[in-house]
């Protein structure tokens, strides 16, 4: 059968003419850059907000820098905030000037095997040259505070014509629902189909940051103002639920105590026996243990321990082997 070859594999001939395969270097062949996200032309509005969005694939990782006019963009009022390890970068202009903003603006994706580049333009009208149909933010986000694990909602609504659609920012970077295995979702009401409200469900504490809901027509683009969602954490101390129970046993007999405690965030719970940890350190459970006791022989007190962040309590159950007793009670 004939050899079948593969990237990065060369043949010699050995001594007594034997076919030799070497490997050269890695065999993943790498791959120069390419764009999984483009930026879009923009039209904004003095004094408003502008982002751009940029990201690329390939092998190695390819690093995202945006120029304008060639050069690397370098303002106070110019942030690239990256994403992806390098890979995706958000141009940020704030607040909008009319007429110097004004430019066709790259992102330039480079690795070890190539680069290639992008171009966006960006229009500033003054609030003045809008046209009619320029989208309006009729309502904003507002500062919300919501406990971790419930349901927060970010309120927007905008007009325009056309109607506008509505995206989302969180910490200058876009908000992308379907990566978020349907936690983060948004929501369009049939009577208002311009309402984006967005809904985090089983909210987190990552969740926590500066939103802005963003409206783009073919006429332009407008941002709200920015509104700070609070992921507040409950925190309790460890406390027992369930008490451990102590238990009177003949002796061989087998026994079983349980212990529960609560709190926020849940405490791990062990067993101790004086000094002695009953409980693997590795493998502690949370908020309940059930200790499992057989042919007891002896009596002696176990200490259930329950330990958060928050602190550490303890509770006794009293283990007592009753002698077995004759006849005439003796």
């Amino acid at each position: 059968m004939a050899p079948t070859w593969g990237p990065g594999m060369v043949s010699v001939v050995g001594p007594m003419g034997l076919l030799v395969v070497l490997l050269v270097g890695g065999c993943a062949a790498e791959e120069p850059p390419r764009f999984i996200k483009e930026p879009k032309d923009q039209i904004g509005v003095s004094g408003g907000v502008a982002s751009f969005v940029c990201q690329a694939t390939g092998d190695p990782k390819p690093r995202v820098t945006w120029n304008k006019k060639g050069k690397k963009v370098n303002s106070q009022r110019f942030e690239t905030i990256e994403f992806d390890e390098s890979a995706g970068a958000v141009l940020r202009i704030q607040p909008l000037r009319t007429p110097r903003d004004e430019n066709v603006y790259e992102c330039v994706a480079q690795n070890s095997v190539g680069e290639i580049t992008v171009h966006a333009k960006l229009t500033v009208l003054r609030e003045d040259q809008l046209p009619s149909g320029f989208p309006n933010i009729d309502m904003g986000p507002q500062l919300k505070v919501v406990e971790r694990t419930r349901t927060a909602t970010m309120l927007c609504a905008a007009s325009g014509n056309p109607d506008p659609e509505i995206t989302w920012f969180k910490d200058f970077l876009p908000v992308d629902p379907s990566a978020s295995n349907g936690r983060i979702k948004q929501l369009r009401s049939e009577s208002t189909p311009i309402r984006g409200a967005l809904q985090i469900e089983s909210s987190e504490e990552t969740d926590q940051g500066k939103y802005e809901c963003v409206a783009t027509n073919s006429a332009g683009v407008r941002y709200s103002s920015p509104a700070n969602l609070y992921v507040r954490v409950r925190r309790v101390a460890p406390r027992f639920s369930i008490l451990p129970v102590s238990h009177e046993i003949m002796p061989g007999g087998n026994v079983n105590i349980t212990c529960v405690a609560v709190g926020s965030p849940m405490p791990y719970v062990k067993w101790m026996q004086g000094a002695e940890d009953l409980t693997p350190e590795d493998d502690m459970p949370v908020g309940r243990n059930v200790l499992e006791l057989t042919d007891v022989k002896d009596s002696a007190n176990y200490t259930c321990v329950a330990m958060s962040s928050l602190g550490v309590i303890e509770a006794v159950a009293q283990i007592t082997v009753k002698c077995e007793q004759g006849p005439w009670g003796f």
